[in-house]
């Protein structure tokens, strides 16, 4: 009787280990792909190199290996939409070569350009700022320096002030001389913000060098310095798109993450490890959870393309849905997962508040994370094109870690993946609960 009692206690151990494992992270899998797509090979998964493409064959691949279902022949959606690709950028001050991306960026809608002699134009930041005084003074101000900057390229200096609404006007000045004839000349701003990366689906008719405040001085000399842009009116991209069936296929549960990013300029990359490999590949170790674990309801695992140039990707989804949206019943959004220690923001949970109410639960009945955000609807990731068409949904974002955004130190390395297990342990068993 006590080998019988050994024997099924071994036997019960042995099954609720199995069962833990069935339900753990896998670790191994969700730092592939994270490597994956932030490898050189995919080059900042963006609109040089077919960065973008070759990411989205990627994706096509692992759905194909973890058995998911297709919507037609294959997963991919095609679409396409306008891009203006900035392919190199090169600036040199005062004999210094600056680095893209972390000395300098352009802006995105520049267009080519090369040294040339024109000569430079200083604005005059003093009385710019004494300018907002009077209207008088504003007007004469504007009339001014419209006279002197024509034909000229345009030295924006480091503004100081301590006016929010002075230096806001500011950041956008360069806008004005769009009207002008700029054939052959540029404008260079300095700044002491953050230098932030970014997508234009136009091309101006001026070029403008954003750069570090570090670099001006009153011997300042610009001595070399070009832009390689080219437009693309129809810049071919992929949304990739498989599901699983559920215990229940009336209803639709989809997890969605963006795959894109900003890509490469020059020599430099933009892993976009955050923003959104981080993302993918949190939707992708659910995925393969779910491969070999039947969900409650039908779930969608949909990596959209296109959105860092506009959400483009999402948009043209609920244009085209390869299924009624109104079969959704909740979509769940996965944009920066590369951090955790200081919780989880979740947009919309003002919106969908008994789901909400389920994550906090879950949250604290586990004790996962630190905190369960709570925000209100906002526009910023693929969820909104759906939130707007009526889907219920959440965009769920980590908190934390360093905050590299747009920039080429957004690296795996400078990711905290330390909270990842418990960030995919609170979406699975929301997932499973809702």
């Amino acid at each position: 009787m006590l080998k019988i009692k050994m024997i099924l206690f071994g036997l019960i151990s042995f099954f609720l280990i199995e069962s833990g494992n069935a339900q753990a992270f896998d670790q191994k899998y969700f730092k592939t792909v994270l490597d994956s797509l932030t490898s050189n090979s995919f080059a900042g998964r963006g609109y040089v190199e077919n960065g973008m493409t070759n990411a989205g064959i990627y994706l096509h691949t692992e759905f194909q290996k973890n058995g998911l279902k297709s919507f037609s022949n294959n997963y991919n959606q095609a679409f396409n939409f306008p891009i203006n690709i900035i392919k190199d950028a090169k600036l040199k001050i005062n004999k210094k070569e600056l680095k893209y991306g972390i000395d300098f960026i352009v802006k995105p809608s520049s267009k080519s350009i090369s040294k040339t002699n024109l000569p430079f134009y200083f604005f005059d930041t003093k009385a710019y700022i004494e300018s907002f005084q009077l209207k008088d003074k504003t007007r004469d101000f504007i009339v001014k320096d419209d006279e002197l900057q024509k034909g000229k390229h345009i030295i924006l200096p480091p503004l100081v002030t301590s006016v929010d609404s002075i230096q806001k006007y500011y950041k956008q000045w360069a806008n004005i001389y769009e009207k002008n004839e700029n054939e052959n000349r540029a404008i260079f701003r300095f700044t002491s913000d953050k230098l932030t990366s970014s997508l234009s689906q136009r091309q101006s008719s001026i070029s403008e060098f954003i750069i570090s405040d570090k670099f001006y001085s009153k011997n300042l000399k610009i001595n070399d310095y070009s832009i390689d842009s080219e437009l693309n009116n129809s810049f071919e991209a992929d949304n990739v798109i498989g599901y699983i069936d559920g215990k229940n296929n009336d209803s639709v549960i989809v997890i969605s993450a963006h795959y894109d990013h900003l890509g490469k300029v020059g020599q430099t990359i933009f892993p976009g490890a955050s923003d959104n490999a981080s993302g993918t590949a949190m939707m992708m170790a659910l995925m393969k959870y779910y491969s070999k674990h039947q969900p409650n309801y039908r779930t969608v695992f949909i990596a959209f393309a296109g959105e860092e140039a506009g959400i483009l990707g999402a948009d043209y989804y609920v244009n085209n849905p390869l299924f009624d949206l109104k079969q959704i019943k909740f979509l769940i959004n996965l944009d920066i997962m590369g951090a955790g220690d200081q919780g989880i923001q979740v947009v919309n949970g003002k919106v969908f508040k008994n789901q909400f109410d389920k994550l906090i639960q879950l949250n604290q009945t586990n004790k996962y994370l630190k905190e369960v955000k709570i925000r209100g609807e906002s526009c910023n990731s693929d969820h909104c094109p759906f939130y707007l068409k009526g889907v219920p949904s959440f965009f769920i974002y980590t908190l934390g870690g360093k905050g590299f955004y747009h920039d080429p130190n957004d690296t795996v390395g400078n990711l905290n993946l330390s909270y990842s297990e418990k960030v995919y342990k609170l979406l699975r068993d929301f997932i499973n609960n809702i």
